[in-house]
């Protein structure tokens, strides 16, 4: 889960396995490098395999900050598990994710 950087300055962190109470302290610290001198960021979550309210949590408190930030933010490719709490939730417009199969 490294973020890398491309020449057009986005920063790329692609998210895997669990996004939940159990991982949610090491995936905030991940992201907040992540947004740390970004101006661009865009989060995969295709891999994902495990999403709850905490990890939903942090991807809003993500947003949040990069809106604080003035970071560009996008959420790409939403695994199964992730856009299923997302419409259960009703912020699946939040986030702006499209579902991967």
């Amino acid at each position: 889960m490294q973020a890398t950087d491309a020449p057009d300055d986005t920063r790329h962190l692609q998210l895997e396995g669990a996004l939940s109470i159990y991982t949610a302290a090491d995936t905030k610290l991940r992201l907040c490098a992540a947004l740390q001198g970004a101006i661009r960021l865009q989060i995969g979550l295709s891999a994902v395999d495990e999403f709850d309210c905490a990890g939903l949590q942090l991807l809003l408190a993500t947003r949040e900050q990069a809106r604080r930030q003035d970071i560009d933010l996008q959420f790409n490719a939403g695994s199964a598990a992730v856009m299923e709490l997302l419409t259960l939730s009703a912020i699946d417009d939040l986030l702006a994710t499209e579902e991967v199969h």
